[in-house]
């Protein structure tokens, strides 16, 4: 593989941000962290719990799309309890449950 480099033009300027100490960037790399590791039944509690699509919940997964502060916060929230779940039989609506 070839690479050129040019001397030519006039230099550019990139800013010097410090991320270090940004709390929404940390928040967002929880919540992704998160869904990153759930699994297939974690994945279908949270769509029945939020009343999300899969699509939707897979491209949290892969850092695509990110929610609202509140359900991420919800998410997050969740994962700190332990994720707990709880078990529906068939014959029972899901209407039931609330």
């Amino acid at each position: 593989m070839v690479v050129a480099i040019s001397k030519r033009g006039r230099p550019y300027s990139i800013a010097i941000i410090d991320y270090v100490n940004d709390s929404e960037l940390e928040f967002r790399e929880g919540f992704y962290r998160i869904c990153a590791n759930l699994n297939y039944k974690e994945m279908v509690a949270l769509q029945r719990a939020l009343s999300v699509s899969d699509i939707t919940l897979r491209r949290w997964k892969y850092k695509l799309s990110f929610p609202s502060h509140y359900i991420a916060q919800q998410v997050i929230d969740w994962d700190k309890q332990g994720r707990p779940m709880r078990e529906v039989p068939p014959w029972q609506s899901a209407v039931d449950m609330f």
